[in-house]
């Protein structure tokens, strides 16, 4: 007895290998389950047959409701976790064909850790597809997948659209965000030093100070007038490293347990200052304990 057939323009040996997985637990209770694969024009076919033995427990409409239960499980988990890939491809070249094939590449990749970020918001795709496609197996005996996705779950298909949305946001972004570094990158690289060596501290309260090779607290107009929310517009962090171009160290040392806090912080300063900052993992001043001005020889961090 045919239980059901999944038409799609996908290859469906993933999708037989799975259903059968799911159906092993009838096997062992004496059904005789069949999965035949078969290719048209258009379409690659997979039906399922079922068929029990006298002597089992199950009945015809039994077989009939737990094969359709399980391909609607089987057919919901292979659209999230395989296919969906294949949909949100063709949605990124149709509506974002003007990124080359480079940065598509990435969009794809945020949208997906979006979409997949978090268990719970997959797991509830998967379930949604699963109740569509049980409903719609409870009065067609065959499905095909692909005309299913498009004309009868634009909710899901608009989730999708919705993840490369976000992703697109993200992805300019960063990629501002990455041509701002590379720019100030610039600044530093063609600066001559003005100091040897500074030693950059984040107070707890969130405020760095910045000292000179010597331990010496540096002032700086930038720091020493910031007052927080007086311009929303700039934030603390564009003023510390806006002092320390101005600084024009040769070398800068990061006391990493006081930004434990902001470590996006440090992270801003390692990639600007690239090949000049140097992470000190203990000594006064990551405790906040600065040591006296000195006039001596400059102390190296304990690294």
């Amino acid at each position: 007895m045919e239980v059901v057939s999944i038409g799609t323009t996908a290859p469906t040996c993933r999708l037989r290998e799975r259903l059968n997985e799911e159906l092993k637990f009838l096997i062992d209770e004496g059904v005789t389950v069949e999965l035949n694969e078969s290719t048209g024009r258009l379409y690659n076919y997979l039906s399922l047959s079922v068929s029990a033995s006298p002597h089992s427990s199950f009945s015809f409409t039994d077989l009939r409701g737990l094969g359709r239960q399980y391909t609607a499980n089987v057919l919901a988990d292979f659209l999230v976790e395989e296919w969906e890939q294949q949909v949100l491809k063709q949605m990124v070249s149709k509506d974002f064909g003007y990124f080359n094939s480079d940065e598509q590449s990435k969009i794809l990749r945020l949208s997906e850790k979006i979409l997949n970020g978090e268990e719970l918001y997959q797991l509830s795709r998967k379930v949604k597809l699963r109740e569509k496609i049980q409903s719609f197996l409870e009065q067609h005996r065959h499905i095909n997948a692909d005309g299913f996705l498009r004309f009868r779950m634009q909710g899901y298909l608009s989730d999708l659209r919705d993840s490369l949305c976000k992703a697109v946001d993200e992805y300019l972004v960063e990629k501002e965000y990455s041509e701002f570094i590379r720019l100030l990158r610039y600044f530093v690289e063609i600066q001559d030093p003005k100091l040897l060596m500074v030693h950059v501290v984040m107070l707890q309260s969130g405020v760095c100070q910045v000292y000179d090779e010597y331990h010496k607290l540096l002032h700086h107009e930038y720091l020493d007038n910031f007052e927080a929310g007086a311009d929303p517009e700039v934030s603390y962090e564009d003023l510390l490293i806006s002092a320390l171009i101005t600084l024009a160290p040769e070398n800068i040392v990061v006391h990493t347990e006081s930004f434990k806090a902001k470590p996006e912080m440090r992270e801003t300063i390692k990639s600007i200052f690239e090949g000049r900052v140097v992470e000190c993992a203990s000594c006064d001043l990551c405790r906040h304990t600065p040591a006296p001005a000195r006039t001596a020889k400059p102390v190296a961090p304990r690294l």
